[in-house]
């Protein structure tokens, strides 16, 4: 019974009508973490974009994306478990 709230969490998660406003902010606030994190390796030379911010910046917004639609998917599954119970 519990896969079949985990199924349902997980498809309403990934619905973009619904989510487009948390997508959007984390991948915003995971870039911008990624930016000072690549920026920072840079060290004393003058501020640039390079390869490496590029990267940094990427990843940054990736995780926070997932990290994101994980916490989504967990407090959905969670309110599901806790209706049925009731």
């Amino acid at each position: 019974m519990w896969l079949s709230y985990l199924r349902r969490a997980v498809t309403e998660s990934c619905g973009p009508r619904r989510n487009w406003r948390w997508m959007l902010s984390s991948l915003g606030v995971g870039a911008g973490f990624g930016l000072i994190a690549g920026l920072e390796r840079l060290g004393q030379e003058p501020a640039r974009i390079t390869l490496d911010v590029a990267s940094s910046t990427t990843h940054g917004a990736i995780t926070f994306l997932v990290v994101a639609w994980l916490a989504a998917v967990t407090i959905r599954f969670g309110r599901f478990l806790r209706a049925a119970r009731k």
